[in-house]
């Protein structure tokens, strides 16, 4: 009996739990600490940084700086993927890389707490390099079901919930409630403790998750997690390095993209297998709609952000506008994973590629509701209301919608198995793209006069977003053309 097949009946021997597999709930509550640390911090990140380690340049240059900073660590967070899938798959095994990465987030975050812009970097190298090895956390979701269990694509779902359980609260708590009042370095400090509860929990439970997993997948070499700790000590400093120089990152993310892509390319000529090898294409073409959705999306962390700060009305704290895409996805996600069975019963339920195209005209529209507020809707004081920034979050959240969740789950059905850890990483990795190209868009609502003097205002934001608007919706046309097409290369993946 081959190692697979006992896992499966190893599976179907647990008890269920709500409908899904017990281990699924574990590993849920670790995702909700695990974001909980994540967007918590990421909610006040920019305007921190500018604010802590560039004012002395005045306003306009330390938000730009800010923007690069922040989209660069970020960038560079979700690139470490492709090697920590490939540590995950080949050398440390998947739950032994999960829990040495959820340890070492909780004390990056720490370090980031750090009063110093250095060694505020060193903090935020860790994370990124710890972050590498967190990629088995969504794999592992899927292999809590057996093979072909019509379940996966609603656990997916419920793992969807449970990032953005831990998204909505950690706002009010690490921005306002305590950054906001006692300063934003007790706010990393409040995200670690999330970390470091998440942490516990998958310690004290994996060797659960381990008895269901086939032999392949345990840990693997004995010492390796020693030799792993010491590669990080080593690549520490130069990783801080190249977030202090966002050119010479960017450079090094395209080589690492052009790397991922010869292994793949690689991989399909050894294996000769033809289908294989269109899917993988099929992956390389949803990967460009990912890339450009996350590009526009992710302005919430940095344009988007200054601009709650600066020009929006508001009877709340800026940063409550972070929670507004986690509520929206809390309240929708569930009606949405009714919608597309229900739909698929009538022969009516998307395909991916257009639910992708759907994804793309969303989030252009999403601009074109800001550039209509900014040109129509400003006040006497030259401010907008609070509620077109919070149409423009729902758009783009019911567009992350039908894209992102589908994306996860594609990952399982279109790689192959063996390659599913480094593919998932290839596919967070296009968030990493999407994340400088984000900080490069960001860095254009900025207007820098040689004087030193205020920004343009709200002028400079019309003009990036309308241009956001128009090159959305171009791109969201030809992937809807271009559907049926590319579904064709998913040989009967829908």
């Amino acid at each position: 009996m081959s190692s697979g097949v006992a896992a499966d009946q190893a599976r179907a021997g647990t008890d269920d739990r709500w409908g899904h597999p017990r281990q699924l709930w574990m590993l849920l509550a670790v995702t909700v600490g695990l974001n909980f640390a994540f967007y918590g911090f990421r909610a006040f990140l920019a305007p921190y940084i500018a604010q802590s380690f560039f004012a002395q340049l005045g306003a306009a240059a330390a938000q730009k700086q800010a923007d690069l900073l922040t989209s660069g660590f970020l960038a560079l967070m979700y690139a470490t993927p492709i090697i920590g899938g490939y540590v995950a798959d080949k050398i440390l095994g998947e739950t032994r890389a999960l829990a040495m990465s959820l340890w070492l987030g909780a004390l990056s975050l720490a370090l980031m707490a750090w009063p110093t812009l250095a060694g505020f970097e060193l903090g935020m190298a860790l994370f990124a390099l710890a972050a590498g090895l967190g990629i088995p956390l969504t794999v592992l979701v899927g292999r809590t079901y057996p093979a072909d269990d019509s379940r996966r694509e609603g656990g997916y779902t419920l793992f969807y919930l449970a990032i953005n359980l831990g998204a909505f609260v950690t706002p009010f708590v690490c921005a306002d409630l305590i950054g906001d009042r006692y300063g934003y370095r007790w706010g990393f400090i409040a995200a670690a403790t999330g970390m470091a509860l998440a942490a516990l929990l998958f310690q004290w439970r994996k060797r659960k998750l381990e008895a269901i997993l086939p032999a392949a997948l345990q840990p693997h070499r004995s010492r390796a997690a020693v030799w792993i700790l010491l590669s990080i000590v080593v690549l520490l400093y130069p990783t801080a390095l190249l977030l202090a120089f966002p050119a010479v990152l960017s450079w090094a993310m395209y080589v690492l993209m052009g790397l991922l892509v010869l292994y793949f390319l690689i991989s399909c000529v050894r294996r000769g297998d033809r289908v294989q090898t269109q899917r993988y294409l099929a992956l390389l073409v949803l990967f460009v709609a990912l890339v450009v959705f996350w590009a526009f999306s992710l302005q919430g962390v940095t344009s988007l952000n200054f601009l709650a700060r600066d020009y929006v009305d508001a009877p709340f704290h800026y940063t409550a506008f972070q929670s507004a895409n986690p509520l929206y996805i809390l309240m929708l996600a569930p009606l949405l994973a009714i919608l597309w069975p229900w739909l698929d019963r009538r022969g009516r339920d998307p395909s991916t590629p257009r639910k992708f195209g759907i994804g793309l005209l969303l989030v252009a529209l999403s601009y074109g509701v800001l550039v209509y507020a900014i040109d129509h809707l400003q006040g006497s004081n030259g401010h907008i209301g609070w509620w077109p920034l919070a149409l423009c979050y729902l758009l783009q959240t019911l567009g992350e919608l039908a894209l992102s969740p589908i994306g996860y789950a594609l990952i399982g059905q279109l790689a192959a198995p063996e390659e599913a850890s480094l593919a998932m990483g290839g596919w967070f990795f296009g968030v990493a793209l999407a994340y400088q190209l984000a900080g490069w868009i960001a860095t254009m609502t900025i207007h820098v006069p040689t004087t030193g003097a205020a920004m343009n205002g709200l002028a400079d934001y019309a003009h990036v977003y309308s241009q956001l608007f128009g090159w959305g919706l171009a791109v969201a046309l030809v992937f809807l053309l271009t559907a049926p097409w590319i579904r064709r290369l998913m040989h009967g993946v829908h």
